[in-house]
Formats: structure tokens, C-alpha cells, sequence
């Protein structure tokens, strides 16, 4: 079966026991450092720091310096995590006659993936020659029938946006080895064992992004800049209108029938005050379609299968989403890419 083509790089190499997992965030840069052992992926190290308004790069090669002083031979390979209003990240559901093949199919899939994730960034950013890369493509299942019935998980970045990050990967002395969805590998490492049905909220400190999760599987993604810092005037008000804008955001998925009744919350913004309690009172059954009033909760490392992090004190709402990135070895592991790549991302020399 095609399985997989994760994330873009150096796709010849076996992917590295040891390297390094990037969340660079709009206002806070995290480097965790991963080993992979037979069924797991074991956190060795970490450090966060404020990306600051200059010179991320230097930011980013400063923290890089500050580990090597915990772990002399840093690995260089490194996965980046990438989410937010510049990505796209979502499965696409194929019914094709069983006459075709299945490498027709995922091509086939690809292109209207693309086609779909195209139109509405372009449309979402204002920007009609907006260009996007794929980075992951990953068959989830596939049914025969009467007919093939595949759903293939995608994943794209803006290429500017891709360009930028590879240049901080660069600058930091680092290798990069591909970008992967960081709520894909979110919703992998919560699903081991459970068909995990609901929504999650990252809460960043300048962009909400909206993550739709059915039967273990990310099913699409939405997000929309919302910047905390500006809160100190009024924080009631301000909750207000980011839990009507996170309700306005659901409305943009227009073939959900009934929402899932759970709320997962991550990110650094859920430690903002009463935003979980707000959350949790908030009358999402008002105006989108919920059975019931959803439970809401707070995802801990704990949730995460086959990611050991135990006794590194990282459990925090922000820390979360990097840690998830260990997910992407697993992933690796699990499958060889198969998927022939198309057309590879090509960073500044």
C-alpha cells in the first residue's frame, strides 16, 4: 500500500535515531531533542525562548549553543513543526471505480488537495498567487467495495513562510530534514488505542488554530490570527469575542452534521485567566450543531502515546504540541515512503 511521503528532505537517508523536533512559534521558539527506541521516541533535552523582534535566526542558533551544553553532540537532523493561518492540514475522502489503481487514486487525491488548499488560503490571506507547498501525504485508509473508497491526509505551508523557517534551521547550524502538521502529529500520539472524536484548540499567543478530529483521524484544520498581548484593557471582553470568532471558525466547516462533544485545549494561550472556565461555560450548542454541551479539558503529556517525557517537568499547555513531533519517528518507523514527490521545496542556497 502507498503509506506515506513525510515530511520532504533527505528522503534517501534513513531517518535519524536521534534529532532534533522546531517549534517556532510567533512569540516563543521550543527545541526538544528526541532518541528513538524500538517503540517509542525518549525526550533527551529541551530548551524555550522568546523569539524576540530581530534576528530570529540568532534567537533560534543561541538556544541551539545552550543545549550542546547538556548534550555535547547535538544531533543537526531537524523536523520542523508548522501550523497556523500559513499552512493548510486535512484529509480528503476519494470514491474512485476499483478499475483504477491506487497509485491513479493518491495522485488523483493529491491534485484535489492541492486545487482545495490553494482556494481557500488564497482567499483566507487575500493573496490569489499565493504558492504552496505540499509537505505530507499519507494514506490513512483505504476500502474496497463496489468501489475504492481512500482517505488521503495532506498537508501544505506557504513557501515563503517554509523559506523563512529553513533559513532559522540554517543560520542554527542545524540540517533540515522536512516540515510535518503539528496538529497531525497531535492527533497521532492522542488516538494510540482510541478513535478519538473532537475538536482541538491550539491557543497561540498570536493565532487560534481549530483542529476536527473524527475516528482518530484529522479531518481538517482552520485558523485565525488573534493576538493575546492585547488583552490588558478589557480580558472579559476580549474572551468574548475570541470564543465568538473560535464559534464563527466552526461555522467554516460546512459538512459537519453534529460536532464532537469534547474540547481539547494546548497552547501557551489556555494558561490566559479564566479562559478554560469561559470555555467550558460558553453556549456552543447556540448557534453550531452539538448534541450536547461538550466537555472541555486540557491536554497533558501523559495523553501522548509513545512519547516518554517523564520526570523532564515539561507538562505545560505549550509544551505539548513539540513534544507530539516525536510522533513523526514513529511515523517513519511504522512505513518507508512510498509516495514518488512531485515537486520538493527548495530553500535558498
Amino acid at each position: 500500500m502507498i503509506k506515506l511521503r513525510l515530511p520532504f528532505g533527505k528522503k534517501e537517508e534513513e531517518f535519524p535515531s536521534v534529532f532534533c523536533a522546531l517549534d517556532l512559534g510567533e512569540k516563543l521558539f521550543k527545541v526538544f531533542v528526541f532518541k528513538v527506541e524500538e517503540d517509542l521516541v525518549r525526550l533527551l533535552g529541551a530548551r524555550k525562548a522568546p523569539r524576540g523582534e530581530e534576528q530570529p535566526g540568532q534567537v533560534l542558533k543561541e538556544i541551539i549553543e545552550d543545549l550542546k551544553s547538556d548534550l555535547p553532540d547535538l544531533p543537526k537532523p531537524a523536523v520542523v513543526g508548522v501550523s497556523g493561518p500559513l499552512t493548510s492540514a486535512f484529509t480528503t475522502v476519494v470514491r474512485s471505480s476499483l478499475a483504477k489503481g491506487e497509485e491513479e487514486i493518491v495522485k488523483q487525491a493529491r491534485g484535489m488537495a492541492l486545487k482545495q488548499a490553494e482556494k481557500e488560503l488564497r482567499s483566507a490571506l487575500g493573496d490569489p498567487k499565493l504558492s504552496l507547498i505540499e509537505l505530507e501525504a499519507e494514506v490513512l485508509e483505504a476500502k474496497e467495495a463496489e468501489k475504492m473508497e481512500l482517505y488521503l491526509f495532506t498537508s501544505f505551508g506557504e513557501k515563503n513562510y517554509l523559506r523563512e523557517l529553513e533559513g532559522m534551521v540554517r543560520q542554527a547550524g542545524l540540517s533540515l530534514w522536512g516540515f510535518s502538521s503539528l496538529p497531525f502529529n497531535l492527533v497521532g500520539a492522542l488516538s494510540g488505542g482510541e478513535e478519538l472524536n473532537a475538536l482541538i484548540l491550539d491557543i497561540g499567543g498570536e493565532k487560534t488554530e481549530v483542529s476536527l478530529v473524527f475516528g482518530g483521524e484529522l479531518m481538517d484544520t482552520r485558523s485565525f490570527w488573534w493576538d493575546f498581548g492585547q488583552s490588558k484593557k478589557n480580558p472579559t471582553l476580549f474572551l468574548d469575542l475570541w470564543l465568538n470568532s473560535v464559534s464563527d471558525t466552526l461555522g467554516t466547516f460546512e459538512e459537519v452534521k453534529t460536532f464532537p462533544s469534547q474540547i481539547l485545549l494546548v497552547g501557551g494561550g489556555v494558561s490566559f485567566p479564566d479562559l478554560v472556565e469561559r470555555v467550558r461555560d460558553f453556549p456552543w450548542g447556540r448557534d453550531r450543531p452539538f448534541d450536547s454541551p461538550p466537555e472541555v479539558s486540557v491536554i497533558s503529556k501523559d495523553r501522548l502515546a509513545g512519547i516518554h517525557a517523564e520526570g523532564t517537568g515539561l507538562d505545560v499547555p505549550e509544551d505539548i504540541l513539540p513534544l507530539s513531533l516525536g510522533q513523526v519517528a514513529l511515523r517513519v518507523k511504522e512505513e518507508p515512503a512510498e509516495i514518488e514527490d512531485e515537486e520538493d521545496f527548495e530553500g535558498e542556497d
